[in-house]
């Protein structure tokens, strides 16, 4: 048999990401019925491996221990009443063991912390917070604000004043009335949906800034005794309505910068000048995003903070992913989840230890964990079936099984006498379309079969004969020098939904009017779903000339 050469470019349309980005297939935890607010990540029971705490508002909290390959496995467990209201859920070693504990932060009702009992379980016997106002916590945050190397508690509150619980350093941390008080008075007061803790004005005492509700934001910064200046930095509009603040280091400067996530106005990035006074540098996604939370990470490993979205309101939206320009801007940014979620919660953290950041989702609904899987054979090998394999030789062709988006490799399984080439007497119907479909581009059948692509999925190609050929989609293309690889058939497999219009392009040999190069796609339910556009173009040898390419064989020529 002779040595043939395959190019195999997989193709997903939308927003273009940088190299690296959320490729792997979402994986659920929790339900599927939960109505999650928040999700808290971190290893509760000292094992190496990332676990996660669930908030959810009117049924009980549960903790799903990671099993390291992003599952989690079937020890969970369960931490407060059957009725809580929780709006937040924070983990933090409160009192010095070095086991995280959890602190919860209820709606109308009071707020607890359930202490870990170092070996990844809790006291059965919750330990309450005292009890101050109606307890309308939205946000928690952790942190040394008095200087004495012990967490204090900073509390957020809807309708009521804000508070700051000093850690007295015994068992019960916070068992006294809280000390400090700050923010928006009565009877306006802030509105308050989240908090979060850092040095803004380069001193060694940590300030507080405040996302408000149809209030302005606020930065409040500390005197290092656990009180705050009475002069605060305001930021944002009272019209936006804040939920969500992250702060980090976005523009390349020694200051810190805050993200804000505003619920009835673009989300939106404010520059630091080192004095605590924050001013607009960028503004980012639609108005419409309704978003409930942003977290700010690095995720492509570039060295500079991206930034993931929440969203959801009254109705499902995609979640969001911004990667960061290290100038104060962001990129157009790109959908990370495959369907449209109302989310509340999200973390960002390492669940299968690749060095890679992954993504906790909590919705109200099925909750999804997104795994960042960096851009390589390896990854694409997780996307297949155990039974996928790669045919190359002069007799191999593709094949369109209908419906299943599954391409075999020989005549008796999928073709028929009157479509020996495996293309259907209809080229998309309905069924096809809205399920999967091969479609072979190629030899006698390459004009009206592209044209039919181009309608549906906004693909195009430029083909001058024996010399290039060039594939354009979302503003983005991919050229390929025909002189390098004469003779090429091309086949088009249509994989997933519509509106997220992925796809493959298979380029393989053909000058014998057969198709040269096949692919068997098993379980499509591996494939990612999100509409983002991503270009990856493998080259395949069969070096061995045994008809099947290993994956040793293939090697990755180019990411766009």
């Amino acid at each position: 048999m002779k040595k043939y050469g395959l190019l195999l470019i997989f193709l997903f349309l939308g927003v273009l990401p940088s190299a690296t980005s959320w490729y792997g297939p979402s994986l659920t935890y929790g339900t599927g019925s939960d109505s999650t607010r928040s999700v808290a990540t971190g290893d509760l029971d000292k094992d190496g491996n990332i676990d996660l705490v669930v908030g959810n508002y009117g049924e009980q909290n549960l903790i799903y221990f990671g099993d390291g390959d992003g599952t989690f496995d079937t020890r969970s467990a369960t931490v407060g009443s059957v009725t809580s209201l929780t709006r937040e859920i924070i983990l933090g070693d409160v009192n010095n063991d070095t086991w995280l504990d959890i602190i919860v932060g209820n709606h109308q009702q009071q707020d607890v912390i359930h202490l870990n009992d170092g070996d990844g379980t809790f006291d059965t016997i919750q330990y309450i917070m005292p009890s101050v106002g109606s307890n309308y916590t939205f946000a928690l945050a952790l942190g040394d604000v008095n200087g004495d190397s012990l967490p204090d508690l900073v509390v957020g509150n809807l309708e009521e004043e804000n508070l700051v619980y000093l850690n007295d350093g015994d068992g019960h941390p916070y068992d006294s009335i809280p000390l400090i008080v700050f923010g928006i008075a009565g009877p306006d007061y802030g509105n308050t949906w989240d908090v979060a803790l850092a040095y803004m004005n380069g001193d060694a005492n940590l300030d507080i800034i405040v996302a408000n509700h149809q209030q302005y934001n606020y930065v409040y910064l500390g005197d290092g005794d656990g009180t705050f200046d009475t002069t605060s930095f305001q930021f944002g509009v009272q019209t936006e309505f804040t939920h969500s603040i992250a702060v980090g280091y976005f523009n390349g400067d020694a200051f810190l910068d805050v993200v804000e996530g505003n619920y009835s106005a673009q989300n939106k990035v404010y520059v630091g000048d080192g004095t605590g006074n924050l001013t607009l540098s960028y503004t980012f996604d639609t108005l419409f995003s309704k978003t409930q939370i942003v977290v700010a990470a690095d995720v492509n490993n570039d060295t500079f903070l991206d930034v993931v979205v929440g969203n959801g309101g009254d109705e499902p939206q995609y979640n969001r992913v911004f990667h960061g320009m290290g100038d104060g801007t962001l990129d157009g940014g790109y959908s990370l989840t495959a369907n449209q979620d109302i989310t509340w919660g999200l973390a960002l953290d390492f669940f299968n230890g690749d060095g890679m950041i992954d993504a906790a989702i909590a919705n109200v609904g099925q909750n999804y964990i997104y795994l960042n899987l960096d851009i390589g054979i390896d990854t694409i090998a997780s996307l297949f079936d155990s039974n996928t394999f790669f045919v190359a030789g002069d007799t191999a062709y593709c094949t369109d099984v209908l419906g299943s988006a599954k391409i075999a490799f020989a005549l008796g399984e999928a073709g028929t006498l009157e479509n020996p080439e495996g293309r259907t007497d209809v080229i998309l119907t309905t069924s096809e379309h809205n399920t999967g479909n091969l479609i072979p581009v190629g030899g006698p059948a390459i004009n009206p079969i592209a044209d039919e692509f181009n309608g549906y999925f906004g693909i195009s190609y430029a083909y001058v004969e024996g010399v290039s050929f060039t594939i354009l989609a979302g503003g983005e293309s991919i050229f390929l020098d025909i002189t390098q690889y004469p003779h090429e058939d091309i086949c088009i497999v249509y994989i997933s939904e519509h509106n997220n219009r992925n796809v493959m392009l298979v380029w393989g040999y053909g000058w014998q009017g057969t198709y040269a190069g096949s692919v068997y796609i098993g379980n499509t339910a591996n494939w990612p779903t999100h509409a983002d556009d991503h270009m990856l173009m493998i080259r395949w040898i069969d070096t061995n000339a045994d008809g099947l390419v290993q994956s040793d064989e293939i090697t990755v020529e180019e990411t766009l």
